[in-house]
């Protein structure tokens, strides 16, 4: 549990707005949180549907160590974004048991099929501790750059994740929760800027955040945009160009 002391430690000497759940930055922020729950429930709807898991593996694993150590251990001096933080670790839980559930009969290498359960379980408790020793060594308020960097490695695992599950009809893919995750990280993105801006006065730059946020929104949207081309010749009944270009292929190998 969190103490009023560890509170006060966070808060001392910021600059108010930091912390200021009105800001306009925050507000920002805080659309964008509402965007992530529309994108798990988008998510879920379609792994359900599908009878799959709607993120890639490693993406979840790492998303759920986050939200447990946000959620249950980093203190949070601002009541609604700890709320946000709880919604997201409840709402994941669903996420996980699609995983625990569909996961292992969806894995096309056996190695990987055959200890799915324990890689699940080993991936998680290693990015938990990993993410809580980052948040410790480098004084990662709220463990912000921590989350990024989670969402940075989700972004690129969602690429292959999109080729792999093109060739299993599509079992998970959901346009709409493409687009939201892209609306809900550009949100906190902008706020994250200026919360830890003006939270760590002290910080040379804020260089590695930059890069890091450019990096998700670029690789976020051409993930929604493949996804959104591929739902949409997939409704007319066709195939997408690049399952096209694969057939193709093997055609001109042989000729």
């Amino acid at each position: 549990m969190t103490t009023a002391a560890e509170l006060n430690a966070l808060t001392a000497g910021v600059d108010p707005r930091a912390f200021d759940p009105f800001s306009w930055f925050n507000i920002i922020g805080e659309i964008g949180c509402v965007f992530w729950i529309i994108a798990y429930v988008f998510a879920i709807r379609q792994g359900f549907r599908d009878r799959a898991y709607g993120l890639p593996l490693v993406a979840i694993c790492l998303n759920f160590a986050w939200e447990f150590l946000a959620s249950w251990v980093i203190p949070n001096p601002v009541p609604l974004w700890h709320a946000f933080d709880r919604i997201w670790f409840f709402v994941d839980v669903l996420i996980v048991y699609q995983l625990l559930r569909y996961g292992a009969s969806l894995q096309r290498i056996p190695e990987v099929r055959r200890y799915f359960y324990p890689i699940v379980a080993v991936t998680t408790v290693m990015g938990g501790i990993g993410l809580y020793t980052f948040y410790l060594q480098y004084r990662d308020i709220l463990a912000l750059v921590g989350a990024f960097m989670v969402n940075l490695i989700m972004s690129v695992s969602f690429i292959f994740f999109f080729f792999e599950r093109r060739h299993q009809g599509g079992r998970g893919l959901s346009v709409p929760a493409a687009w939201c995750k892209l609306l809900g990280t550009l949100g906190t993105s902008i706020e994250c800027h200026y919360v830890i801006g003006l939270a760590e006065p002290w910080l040379p730059s804020l260089s590695f955040l930059h890069f890091v946020c450019a990096s998700i929104f670029l690789v976020d949207l051409l993930y929604a945009v493949m996804v959104t081309r591929w739902a949409a010749q997939a409704a007319r009944g066709g195939q997408t160009p690049l399952e096209e270009q694969e057939e193709r292929v093997p055609m001109l190998e042989a000729a």
